[in-house]
């Protein structure tokens, strides 16, 4: 089998395109499937300082030979297939471009990700054996993959990561007792119908269930929740099913639902906090939102607080002098805190061995590594039945899964962030 190594480089310009054109080459010049046996080390004695008599050779050989045995015997045990999009079929060595590596970029930070986690559980004493198959984001070429021996032969699949790849492989993969792993896909669980699916990311229903909770628990006898649908895709999608969400947890609640600025402010209280949900991310739809708050909170004693999409953690807000005023928040995927000890050594390793900083498909296949091959470790072949008894807060990301037989898996722990200063931070 072939060990996969990664190597410091001395780098100038460009640190980050170099390293991945570089990573890109490795991987072009090894064979296909790659894999690297992960060893746990060895904890076996000696006599310090000493030399062994001759009459004890061949005990300690024999000592020796059973140790390696049953690590080897634990990595085929523990044996994980990571089918990732590095697309190298479209890649020419001698032409290696940025589009490349762009093209490239998930498939080799969450693989560098997971493999330190996988690193970290061997140190501990656990033995793994991990299987890098490029899925090339091709359809056809996934069928042969979900049907090759590294995959037969695995304990565990994490990937592919594109819905299409995942449908197509997980429609070919006959072994329905080992799972999937859905690694980054925010697809609902429910569309791919795959029985083992474990779907990492949370979709944007649970998003919408979980704001629809905080919004309940935040309301007070004489609010009012004035939902404010807009037409763009992502309001529609936020709010499709928000009321009903907000109704299962708190049935008095007093809700209005509007569709333009002239409904949302015929609906506004003066008695009592006005909780408004928003769910667009149209600039144009967010000035007027914005714009027409902050206009009714200084003509009259109105109180507002706003709940938005995730996706406001993309949008600069600073531009809106009160914004901070409505007290927003969203949900996320990620309580990641740059800040603590586990996320600023994770990021110094990382960087000492890939010369560039780590992205969030990097924090989320360390995690992701961490508890699947845990739960390898610990459990075996059996893993599958302490999915949602386990629950597990990595670096970036919360699992917390509930399952349902026709779709499997499904992670549905989210944080919240609240605007502070001029961005959104974690509470």
């Amino acid at each position: 089998m072939i060990s996969v190594q990664n190597h410091q480089q001395q780098l100038n310009g460009n640190k980050q395109l170099f390293v991945w054109a570089l990573a890109l080459l490795f991987f072009l010049g090894a064979c296909s499937p790659k894999t690297r046996v992960l060893k746990s080390p060895d904890h076996s004695g000696g006599n310090v300082g000493g030399t062994i008599p001759k009459e004890e050779k061949p005990e300690a050989v024999d000592k020796e030979n059973t140790a390696e045995d049953a690590r080897k015997a634990e990595a085929a045990r523990n044996s994980v297939a990571l089918v990732l999009p590095f697309q190298l079929d479209k890649i020419s060595p001698h032409t290696l471009s940025k589009e490349d590596v762009n093209r490239s970029a998930i498939a080799l930070d969450f693989y560098q990700g997971f493999q330190l986690g996988l690193d970290e559980l061997a140190q501990k004493g656990r033995s793994f054996s991990l299987h890098v198959i490029d899925s090339r984001d091709n359809q056809l070429h996934n069928q042969s993959v979900a049907k090759s021996e590294e995959v037969q032969n695995a304990a565990l699949v994490v990937g592919p990561v594109f819905p299409k790849e995942i449908t197509t492989f997980g429609t070919h993969f006959s072994n329905k007792n080992v799972l999937q792993v859905n690694p980054l896909a925010a697809s609902r669980a429910r569309e791919f119908s795959l029985p083992n699916l474990v779907s990492l990311t949370p979709s944007i229903d649970i998003h919408t269930k979980v704001m629809a909770e905080r919004v309940a628990r935040d309301y007070r006898v004489g609010d009012v929740v004035i939902i404010y649908n807009t037409s763009d895709n992502d309001s529609r999608q936020f709010l499709g099913g928000f009321l009903s969400e907000l109704k299962k947890a708190n049935p008095s609640v007093q809700v209005r639902s509007v569709s333009s600025i002239p409904q949302l402010n015929e609906e506004i209280s003066l008695t009592g906090t006005n909780l408004v949900v928003a769910g667009t991310t149209d600039k144009f739809q967010l000035r007027s939102f914005v714009s027409n708050l902050e206009t009714k909170s200084s003509e009259e004693f109105y109180t507002f607080r706003v709940y938005g999409h995730p996706l406001w953690d993309r949008i600069d807000f600073s531009i809106y002098e009160r914004f901070s005023d409505f007290r927003p928040v969203i949900t996320s995927e990620s309580h990641l805190k740059t800040w603590a000890r586990g996320a600023k050594e994770f990021k110094d390793k990382y960087y000492s061995l890939y010369s560039v900083d780590p992205s969030d498909y990097s924090y989320k296949g360390y995690d992701a590594a961490r508890y699947f091959g845990n739960l390898l470790a610990k459990y075996g072949e059996s893993y599958p039945e302490h999915i949602t008894k386990e629950k597990f807060e990595g670096l970036f990301s919360t699992y917390e899964f509930d399952y349902n037989e026709a779709w499997g898996f499904a992670n549905n722990a989210l944080s919240f962030k609240s605007y502070q200063g001029s961005s959104f931070q974690l509470n």
